[in-house]
């Protein structure tokens, strides 16, 4: 059985959202490179994606309980 060490769930998701969330919503520019940045907030993790292109911000929020 593989286990994956040193990668949050936090990392998986970030790599999920690499992989398959890579067109602009605005522009519809697919970036290849797909970076996602990661901040956490209080009780908030925001996944951001910022369009090479067109500057527009992608955004995913998730909300837990502390």
């Amino acid at each position: 059985m593989a286990i994956k060490q040193g990668r949050s769930p936090f990392d998986r998701l970030r790599k999920h959202y690499e992989k398959t969330e890579r067109r602009c919503t605005k522009c519809g520019f697919v970036d290849e490179e797909g970076d996602w940045r990661v901040t956490a907030r209080g009780g908030e993790v925001h996944f951001q994606h910022i369009c090479p292109r067109c500057d527009a911000v992608d955004t995913r929020v998730l909300r837990y309980q502390r």
